[in-house]
């Protein structure tokens, strides 16, 4: 008897079905994709060098999966995968390997990673499921003259010694939907392809967006990016319009870089003069005014990236209506956002097998749940076994339970178990300073653009930039207050300017990436200097304004 199609494999064939009927009918079946997915991943890995070394190997059945297999993280398949990039020998998984994913993640030195035919087939569904999903919800997306913006981080495909393709993440994402339609994008993928700096990058995605009037949707994973776009319009918007009215690109370009994207650039005086005017009239460019079409935005909404970007939705039309993108990352697509400005959705179950850790039992130890186990409302630790070889594999990431889609659990990505604040004996995790910010900013009517913790001599002092300067005050006591029930030693705060998150950022760009993937930490390792802070509120002597 023929054995059965894998699950990602099912799914792509049922596409029709989902984009007519909507996604509900798949996360109503969660539970028994769950397991056929697991048996699909027994099946992949019982052969495998990885099973040989750790004890599962041959293993047939969900029993011995949960009884032999061990918790793992990145340092566990490291050899495998070097080996793996010399020859493709099964090191983790039977299933050959397709290509290799480069991670820069949070750490400076890289992090390969293998993936399968079926475990890129399983991360391309997620994008599937969500652009299905967003036709749904605006059917102007189907329409022929759409236009957008899609912001990714790209670079040239390396090679690994066995000869097969080495990719980035996102690039590698971005490249499929440019093949499929390129008509979309406001930008060709060439652009993306084309060597030159990172601000030069960012001046000609600003060129370009200024120079489509009927830009409607914007995909940016942190949208904070797209505040530097904005500023760098408001600060060279003479410049911008006159490059837009010559069809000319004014940054360092190689030759063949230059004569490829100016010539499908092309000049625009018609464009140019209606900016010109937009500027006389307001003094400065305006989203609104340039992008009166401008409807869609998709981007991280949880956790600080969502946080720290509302200064920019500030900034977007008032109308402006937002899906949160996909949780996701190096090692797999883990959830699928359908409502507006949800910052949860149901877990991807046809792409990993998840198992969940309660925090009781990071530091003690315990039995991981499966998804059926956790309680809504729950906080965990998740792990995932994947398509690609990871198995029970540790993300050291921190997610909430948000109520069903069908049997699906909803999930919300909150912080990095790693992020916590210690003083003593005692421990706090990073969501529970995020549900402090979120409590003082509704208790006080303000908006937090930015916040952190430091620990200064075993007491805890927060970084802040608060919209609403007039309300510091009244901030700084209930944050006094809010920290007291938390028993957060809190000793002061440091108000900052916002050139002390423009800073983080530019610090944290190095071996290729962009503020469009960067999660800036919630825990601060060093005092801001005085040129990025403002005011200091200390519990022993009030305020003490800081001297430039």
């Amino acid at each position: 008897m023929a054995k059965r199609k894998f699950i990602p494999e099912i799914i792509q064939a049922h596409l029709e079905t989902f984009a007519s009927q909507g996604l509900v009918p798949l996360f109503e079946q969660g539970v028994a994709i769950q397991e056929a997915v697991l048996e699909d991943i027994i099946r992949l890995s019982s052969k495998s060098w990885y099973a040989k070394d750790h004890g599962f190997f041959g293993i047939q059945n969900k029993e011995e999966f949960f009884a032999k297999v061990p918790i793992s993280d990145y340092g566990d398949y490291a050899p495998y995968v070097e080996s793996n990039m010399q020859r493709d020998e099964g090191q983790v998984s039977e299933a050959e390997t397709a290509y290799y994913l480069l991670s820069t993640g949070r750490k400076k030195q890289g992090k390969y990673y293998i993936e399968t035919a079926l475990g890129s087939q399983a991360r391309q569904l997620s994008i599937h499921l969500w652009n299905i999903n967003l036709m749904r919800c605006e059917p102007k997306m189907t329409q022929p003259d759409v236009k957008m913006l899609a912001v990714t981080n790209c670079a040239p495909i390396e090679h690994a010694p066995n000869g097969k393709n080495v990719r980035r993440t996102s690039s590698q994402a971005a490249k499929e939907l440019w093949e499929e339609t390129p008509e979309l994008y406001i930008f060709p993928y060439e652009f993306l392809e084309a060597d030159m700096s990172n601000d030069d990058r960012d001046y000609l995605t600003a060129l370009y967006a200024l120079k489509e009037k009927h830009l409607n949707m914007l995909f940016c994973n942190n949208l904070g990016y797209f505040g530097v776009i904005l500023d760098i319009i408001e600060k060279n918007a003479e410049r911008l319009i006159s490059d837009i009215a010559e069809g000319r690109m004014s940054v360092a370009l190689k030759p063949e870089d230059r004569q490829q994207l100016e010539g499908m650039l092309g000049a625009d005086p018609a464009r140019a003069e209606q900016l010109r005017r937009l500027l006389w009239e307001r003094g400065r460019l305006v989203a609104e005014d340039i992008w009166p079409d401008f409807f869609f935005t998709g981007a991280w909404l949880a956790g600080t990236v969502g946080d720290y970007a509302r200064d920019v939705m500030a900034k977007l039309p008032a109308s402006m209506r937002y899906i949160s993108e996909s949780y996701g990352c190096s090692e797999g697509m883990l959830n699928i956002p359908l409502a507006y400005n949800a910052k949860y959705g149901p877990l991807a179950v046809y792409s990993c097998y998840f198992e969940f850790l309660p925090l009781k039992n990071i530091m003690g130890g315990g039995n991981p749940l499966s998804m059926q186990e956790i309680e809504d409302g729950g906080y965990y630790e998740l792990l995932i076994s994947t398509y690609s070889g990871l198995y029970r594999y540790n993300l050291h990431d921190i997610v909430r339970v948000c109520g069903y889609t069908g049997d699906t659990p909803n999930i919300e990505f909150c912080c990095r178990s790693s992020e916590t604040i210690r003083i003593g004996e005692k421990f706090w995790y990073g969501f529970e300073l995020s549900n402090m910010i979120k409590n003082v900013e509704a208790d006080c009517h303000v908006t937090f653009d930015f916040y952190q913790a430091l620990v200064e001599e075993e007491q805890l002092s927060l970084i802040v930039e608060l919209r609403q300067e007039d309300a510091i005050m009244a901030v700084w006591r209930d944050l006094c207050r809010v920290a007291a029930e938390k028993q957060m030693p809190l000793d002061k705060i440091y108000w900052v300017n916002s050139d002390y998150r423009n800073h983080l950022y530019r610090g944290m760009m190095d071996h290729g990436r962009t503020i469009q993937c960067i999660k800036l930490p919630m825990l601060s390792q060093e005092v801001p200097t005085n040129a990025y802070v403002e005011a200091i509120y200390d519990a022993k002597r009030e305020v003490r304004p800081c001297q430039k």
